[in-house]
């Protein structure tokens, strides 16, 4: 796509704001899941009668904690990506802003 300041898409800086702060809040939720996850990883988690059960639920919940924190890493990155669009995006608008300025 082109548009006045070349390639791109026609994103309003202050959008882009708070679709990264959304992100951000997501990705808070997703870390409070990790923090409940490694909670339970310890064998006697839920009593000595639960080690059983633990032991059962071990793999599933290594996979649930692997795909946890791929999430989490995708969130992070996703948000960094976002925050950098903006902060070019903010830049473009001040260099147009700075180009139509009329000197008094």
């Amino acid at each position: 796509m082109a548009g006045p300041g070349g390639p791109g898409f026609a994103v309003d800086p202050q959008e882009l704001r708070k679709h990264r702060e959304n992100i951000e809040a997501i990705t808070d939720r997703i870390d409070k899941c990790k923090e409940a996850a490694r909670a339970t990883e310890h064998p006697e988690a839920f009593g000595l009668l639960g080690i059983p059960l633990a032991a059962i639920c071990a793999l599933a919940q290594q996979a649930a904690e692997i795909a946890i924190e791929s999430a989490s890493t995708s969130s992070y990155d996703h948000s960094a990506r976002i925050q950098l669009w903006q902060q070019l995006k903010e830049a473009d608008e001040a260099e147009f802003k700075d180009l139509f300025k009329v000197e008094d």
